[in-house]
């Protein structure tokens, strides 16, 4: 993510075998029009703005401190939503990992990231990270970035087997006021409670 913002000017099937019996659960998916902002793919857009969604699963998370150009986190489904504009840039993101056990473990990396990695680089291509917990789904993060030429604003939100991330430019300060946050933090929470309805994430 550091790198578009700064150039910006510029659980998978599981077989459960026991006593002679084999079950076999179904891939975890997400469903078509999930995410919050999906539908503005195929909607009206100006020249300027461009728009992207996509499934893969190797696309790192998008509060990405270490600049990360792969993801390799055992994830068992990804839908990433980005839009850029100019210097605007937005993004949606869930991950659905096969497990709670795995969807904390990718909070925790997140977590390490952002104190290995939160501050660095030199001139124009110096960063930094902040970041304060959040209120939203079983444990969240607000994070704020700070580059030569702007700033973003990430929440980052578990919930049950699931993470989502919000990312939006624009003005930040270091003590990363909640007012400021708002909008992401609505949401994540409503994205939480969405991740509910799939089966098996909030089990």
């Amino acid at each position: 993510m550091r790198k578009v913002l700064v150039s910006l000017a510029a659980a998978a099937a599981v077989t459960v075998v026991g006593a002679g019996q084999a079950m076999a659960a179904a891939p975890a998916t997400l469903p078509k029009g999930f995410l919050l902002d999906e539908a503005k793919v195929d909607g009206p857009h100006r020249p300027w703005e461009h728009m992207k969604l996509t499934d893969s699963l190797r696309k790192p998370l998008e509060v990405n401190p270490c600049d990360r150009r792969t993801a390799r986190d055992g994830r068992s489904a990804s839908r990433t939503f980005t839009y850029v504009a100019e210097t605007v840039y937005r993004s949606e993101q869930v991950v659905l990992y096969p497990s709670e056990q795995a969807a904390k473990a990718a909070m925790k990396s997140v977590r390490a990231d952002l104190a290995a990695c939160g501050t660095g680089g030199r001139g124009p291509n110096r960063h930094v990270y902040r970041w304060k917990s959040a209120d939203a789904g079983d444990e969240a993060l607000r994070i704020g970035g700070f580059f030569f030429e702007n700033s973003s604003r990430s929440v980052i939100v578990r919930k049950g087997s699931a993470v989502a991330v919000y990312v939006r430019t624009g003005l930040v300060t270091k003590s990363l006021p909640v007012s400021q946050f708002r909008p992401l933090i609505k949401d994540a929470r409503t994205m939480a409670a969405k991740l509910c309805d799939l089966p098996g994430v909030c089990a």
